[in-house]
């Protein structure tokens, strides 16, 4: 899939940098449990598993629900 640089929301967000930071959501806030992530920010955990394998990208939505829920939870998703 070659749009790891295509812009995801307004902020200006890449798909690459919003996979690093769902990513990093899932590490530091659910212990790398897809399928607790899937259910906190809305989605089914195949479409999560399809994210983290490439098959699919992640949309404004998912992208502004990760940023939304890491400043919730004061989870640093950044690195």
């Amino acid at each position: 899939m070659e749009t790891k640089n295509q812009m995801v929301d307004s902020d200006g967000t890449t798909q690459e940098k919003a996979l690093s930071m769902l990513k990093n959501l899932c590490e530091k806030g659910f212990s790398g449990d897809k399928q607790q992530l899937a259910v906190v920010v809305g989605r089914n955990a195949e479409e999560i598993e399809n994210i983290f394998a490439g098959t699919e990208e992640i949309d404004d939505d998912l992208a502004m629900k990760i940023k939304g829920i890491a400043q919730e939870r004061n989870i640093d998703i950044a690195g």
